[in-house]
């Protein structure tokens, strides 16, 4: 019996010989975050839709080139967009028939997500190359089919114009998680929105005019 106890003790005093254990913490927070850059991971700037000249013509829509841009978030999202003028272009529905002289209002271009929303990134949550994730257009801001067409040379029947979202941040778009892992430079975490306006060339008072769009991505 004496014997063992003395061989116990010999195990247990080689299995921890002089070592000090010291303990240290560390912590961190990872924030909620939501990103809008253009397709090079920069920021969002630029035209959305440059017209340049309005030459009157029969019943054709004049459509700038699209503006394509990146969306990355670690939480649900919602897409906003709010229009402003700047100058020679006033609020208002869009300029109907009449014997009253008319100049171009917001209600005389159409705005809307022109191409289906890109999913494919590898590190999209529910993404990749057979998405099964979720971001619904609001209703009437999806002209991925086309836009309408122009009846007797007037202002066509858009279901939703830069009048739409004037002064206001009104939701475009919305979704669960886009990025599952990844930073602002990484090329397969984002979700590809393309927007895009259209306005008929008319017999409008001359002007040059312009405004702004201002997109915001946040939590629903």
């Amino acid at each position: 019996m004496k014997r063992r106890i003395v061989q116990m003790g010999a195990l247990a005093l080689l299995s921890v010989p002089g070592i000090v254990y010291a303990q240290v913490d560390y912590s961190g927070t990872i924030p909620t975050t939501f990103a809008i850059t253009n397709t090079s991971n920069g920021t969002l700037t630029g035209n959305l839709g440059a017209f340049s000249t309005l030459t009157i013509g029969s019943g054709t829509l004049v459509t700038p080139t699209v503006l394509a841009f990146r969306l990355r978030s670690n939480a649900a999202y919602k897409l906003s967009a709010n229009s402003a003028v700047i100058s020679g272009i006033t609020n208002g529905v869009a300029s109907a028939a009449g014997t009253t002289a008319q100049g171009i209002k917001t209600g005389d271009i159409g705005f809307g997500i022109t191409a289906a929303i890109d999913q494919s990134g590898a590190s999209v949550v529910d993404g990749g190359g057979t998405p099964t994730r979720l971001d619904p257009i609001v209703a009437g801001y999806s002209v991925i089919g086309g836009w309408p067409s122009v009846t007797d040379g007037h202002t066509p029947a858009f279901t939703k114009t830069l009048n739409s979202f004037f002064g206001v941040d009104t939701q475009i778009l919305s979704g669960p998680r886009i990025s599952a892992s990844g930073d602002n430079s990484s090329s397969d975490n984002f979700l590809l929105v393309t927007v895009g306006l259209a306005a008929l060339p008319q017999y409008l008072t001359p002007a040059a005019f312009s405004g702004t769009v201002t997109f915001t991505i946040a939590a629903p």
